[in-house]
């Protein structure tokens, strides 16, 4: 079916004037006839009827008419969203491990978009796994995660590290302390990440030379649950250093020996993707990552 005789079917039945809907589509009144007699004929029923001077909607015009509708509207809204491809712009699906979603993500996010009115995001949370597999799957344009799964399909980028802390209660003979040793931390039970979290693996590569002394009391998933964990004096703690950590009831302890850090990155399929303006927002992150220190950046004033 014609798009174009759709559009003048539409402009006819607002002006209900041969001549006027003509002008106002600015071809011909013998184009806009030809067109009409075009489209009854495919359909096999007339669409209007005379009315005096004018012409009426007809009985097979006024079912035609919210179809034609839909189905305009739907033929634009396509074109514009090519011209978006086309031009970079659009809406991108954003998935995040939560630890990463404030600030980093969302100031990376303002930014990208102040720098490009015609893009927006929406944004869902999920651990490291969830978040590379939605991105596997085409369910987000781009993810970002603190563990790599290696897939020929994925790519990804560092984007930031942060050094390892400990966290204590108030209370903690540990807390008089300004920094710790791994080795001072042993005495005490831990509350550290689940298996499910992508954090376990630098907190397990920080422990591995002496796993045998590290007591493992409770295994979380979220940062925030090991925090208040720690804060009502469930144990200690140790993992990277992201803003849950600066909260009120713990004291954080920089880890000092050894000395060790852990990444974050964003991840997408492998370029170009179809939406153009993912493969500009993961080299904008990319190049804000190389081109700025975001580890001090990203926390709170009052823990820098």
């Amino acid at each position: 079916m014609n798009i174009d005789h759709l559009r003048y079917f539409l402009v006819l039945t607002q002006e209900m004037h041969y001549g006027r809907a003509a002008q106002r589509l600015n071809i011909s009144q013998s184009g806009l006839s030809h067109a009409m007699a075009a489209l009854e004929q495919e359909l096999g029923a007339p669409l209007f009827q005379k009315s005096g001077r004018g012409i009426a909607l007809g009985r097979y015009g006024a079912a035609l008419l919210p179809q034609a509708q839909q189905i305009v509207t739907l033929a634009d809204n396509c074109l514009r969203s090519f011209q978006m491809l086309r031009e970079g712009i659009g809406t991108l699906r954003i998935q995040t491990i939560p630890l990463l979603l404030v600030p980093l993500v969302t100031r990376l996010c303002r930014q990208f978009k102040a720098a490009h009115p015609g893009c927006d995001f929406t944004f869902s949370t999920g651990m490291s796994s969830q978040v590379c597999q939605s991105v596997l799957e085409g369910e987000a344009d781009l993810g970002f995660c603190s563990k790599i799964f290696s897939d020929p399909q994925l790519e990804y980028a560092a984007i930031q590290s942060r050094p390892m802390v400990a966290a204590v209660p108030l209370d903690h003979p540990l807390a008089q302390q300004e920094s710790v040793t791994l080795a001072e931390t042993l005495p005490y039970p831990h509350v550290t990440y689940s298996w499910l979290s992508g954090q376990r693996d630098p907190v397990d590569r920080l422990f591995a030379p002496v796993r045998d002394r590290w007591h493992i009391a409770y295994e979380v998933e979220d940062a925030n649950f090991i925090l208040e964990l720690v804060a009502q004096g469930f144990g200690i703690t140790v993992l990277p250093d992201t803003p849950p950590v600066h909260r009120p009831g713990v004291k954080r302890l920089p880890v000092t020996d050894p000395v060790q850090t852990s990444d974050f990155y964003i991840v997408r399929q492998k370029a170009p993707h179809l939406l153009a303006a993912a493969d500009q927002f993961f080299d904008y992150c990319v190049s804000q990552a190389n081109g700025m220190d975001l580890t001090n950046e990203q926390l709170p004033p009052s823990a820098r």
